[in-house]
């Protein structure tokens, strides 16, 4: 499982928080959260599940390796676009 990897190279340790698709049709949602939050293994980093991006609809894009902020409140991110 990549979640695994990224645990061994120590990436969990490094970031300020996570954001996890929305599995297509919510298959397997809970499945895939109980793994994560065991991989993860880090209450006080902040994961926020079930996020419209990848391959279910609806779908957005989020560029791999850029900056974003996560609005709790609003319930919105936004990308940091300096990177375009």
């Amino acid at each position: 499982m990549q979640s695994v990897a990224l645990k061994e190279t120590g990436v969990f340790d490094v970031v300020h928080g996570v954001l996890v698709g929305k599995p297509q049709d919510e298959a397997y949602y809970e499945a895939y959260k109980s793994i994560l939050t065991k991989v993860i293994d880090n209450e006080r980093l902040p994961v926020v599940y079930n996020v419209n991006f990848g391959h279910a609809t609806p779908r957005c894009v989020l560029q791999y390796g850029a900056m974003a902020k996560v609005d709790m409140r609003q319930k919105k991110i936004y990308q940091d676009q300096s990177w375009m």
